[in-house]
């Protein structure tokens, strides 16, 4: 039995029911995700819709703080996005110690399984008692300085002495800082990975397959391919196959413009292939899409016209020019992903 755990608010849920049928694809009735609900409406949607969902168990805010009250502390203190850091360590030792599981594996809820994760646990050395993924970034894309090597995105604990002792000394550090803005050698809850290899000597592992951590930062050096309906990435230097085991869509955002027509960003920030959007990108947001009809109204961003109008003067530059700007200015540019009234069906599979 695999066991997971991962967080979300009402707004990312559709993310994170979307992950929930990846894994169930994937891994049939071998695995539990156990799910910290941050806010009530998620929290209650999912009670209340828990017979949808097997081997999904929900659990609230109110259920972690009657355990750590620090968190009552620490989330009038912060902001949200680095409170939801903080949660990161405290979610993964509350579900292990609580219900006394031999190991758990944390997921970002924006993440899609193409393959049976499986194949990272048969990688692992069985010495080792953690597993940490790294960005592998492209790069002209290396955020390694501020953003950390490691990704805070598929992180695996066993419930024995030596995965308790690294999982309570992050946790600790989490609780001291989880700042939003690189603030001496720390951001968020990531960059304290950096040094876990020799910090703890045989107990971390590396995960070593590309197909582990695909992602808006890697994505360029890979071809796409598909073998027997898997989805596989290619090195485009060497040549070397794996099987994706996961894909990481982070930054994936939707918007209403003011005349109430839906956009998608599929973070620009990042060059992203017509093949990758047409492969990856456009069936995961018509998954999202077909899912949000019928949870609760999320919380959109209003996108207005002059923004859509700047997108598009960009879009004329040439290439080498907007590179430079999106490198220069971190520019999240805007997409407009085929989701007018009248293409609709294509996204939603009508």
């Amino acid at each position: 039995m695999m066991n997971f755990c991962t967080l979300f608010d009402h707004n990312f849920m559709s993310r994170g029911l979307v992950l929930y049928s990846s894994l169930k694809e994937q891994c049939k009735d071998e695995f539990s995700l156990y799910v910290l609900a941050t806010d009530d409406i998620a929290f209650e949607w999912l009670k209340n819709n828990s017979n949808k969902y097997e081997r999904l168990f929900v659990y609230s805010l109110n259920d972690i703080k009657r355990v750590y009250p620090i968190l009552q502390k620490l989330q009038n203190e912060r902001t949200r996005a680095e409170f939801s850091w903080t949660l990161s360590s405290f979610s993964i030792q509350f579900f292990l110690k609580t219900f006394n599981l031999e190991d758990i594996t944390y997921l970002d809820a924006d993440m899609f399984f193409f393959n049976n994760p499986k194949i990272i646990f048969d990688e692992i050395d069985s010495t080792k008692s953690v597993i940490i993924t790294p960005h592998n970034y492209t790069p002209c894309y290396d955020q390694s300085e501020t953003s950390g090597r490691y990704c805070v995105q598929f992180m695996y604990f066993k419930n024995n002495l030596d995965g308790n002792m690294v999982l309570e000394w992050w946790r600790n550090e989490c609780e001291k800082c989880c700042c939003g803005v690189p603030t001496n050698g720390k951001f968020g809850d990531q960059k304290y990975l950096d040094d876990w290899l020799s910090r703890f000597p045989d107990i971390v592992y590396e995960s070593k397959s590309l197909g582990i951590g695909v992602a808006p930062w890697n994505i360029q050096q890979f071809n796409i391919t598909h073998k027997t309906e898997r989805l596989y990435i290619q090195n485009k230097i060497t040549k070397l196959e794996y099987p994706v085991v996961f894909y990481h869509f982070h930054g994936v955002r939707e918007y209403v413009d003011s005349e109430n027509q839906l956009w998608w960003d599929l973070n620009f920030s990042y060059e992203l292939s017509d093949e990758i959007q047409q492969i990856i990108y456009k069936p995961y947001i018509r998954k999202l899409t077909e899912l949000s009809d019928n949870l609760p109204k999320q919380e959109l961003s209003i996108l207005k016209n002059e923004k859509m109008n700047l997108f598009f003067i960009f879009k004329k530059s040439t290439k080498e020019i907007l590179k430079s700007f999106i490198k220069s200015f971190n520019f999240v540019s805007f997409f407009k992903n085929n989701i007018s009234q009248s293409e609709r069906p294509l996204i939603k599979g009508e």
